[in-house]
């Protein structure tokens, strides 16, 4: 997110540590998601704020307009089963970077970066502002690679997925469903 920021602005890390008067590592550590800067103190983050030209609130706003993009929060009233498609591919792509991550650590084709930020998406995903279909597709997706528990434990913010009921009517994420995977028919989805 804060990646996107800089590249609007024209300004890479060091200048705006240099402008800011942050220090380099920290910087770091904000734009590479690895802290949260809603947490990095109202000091800091003033600080960065008038280094980028930008309001301390117009930052925060870009930050949750951010998330706000994705579509696992998105109105679902008109989707059809392409759409939900679209939602479990997306979701099944974050999380499967997540576990390779954690799970599989001497996976040798891992690209870092996607990880961290994988790993930066899923600890921000607000549990209270998913539809009870997304919630229900995440739950398949991390039961299908048998990593429910695993992977709660590593982000806890998602760890009411535990709790999660199957859907009363069915969900269909494909026109022609083959229902070969167990785990999302234990959701009452269609695959």
């Amino acid at each position: 997110m804060f990646e996107d920021l800089l590249y609007k602005k024209n300004i890479n890390m060091a200048q705006l540590s240099q402008r800011s008067g942050v220090g380099y590592n920290y910087v770091f550590k904000i734009i590479k998601n690895q802290t949260d800067f809603g947490r990095c103190g109202i000091e800091t983050a003033n600080k960065l704020a008038t280094a980028l030209d930008m309001d301390l609130n117009e930052i925060y706003a870009y930050n949750q307009s951010y998330f706000q993009r994705k579509i696992y929060y998105q109105d679902q009233t008109d989707w059809d089963c392409q759409m939900y498609g679209t939602l479990n591919a997306e979701l099944n792509k974050l999380f499967l970077i997540a576990i390779e991550y954690h799970f599989s650590p001497e996976h040798k084709s891992r690209d870092d970066i996607a990880c961290k930020r994988a790993d930066m998406e899923i600890s921000c995903i607000k549990y209270e502002k998913l539809s009870e279909k997304t919630k229900c597709i995440m739950v398949a997706i991390l039961n299908q690679q048998k990593k429910l528990l695993e992977f709660i434990k590593e982000f806890p913010n998602l760890k009411s997925l535990q709790n999660q009921k199957p859907l009363a009517d069915k969900l269909y994420i494909s026109q022609n469903p083959y229902n070969i995977f167990p785990a999302y028919s234990e959701m009452n989805i269609a695959y």
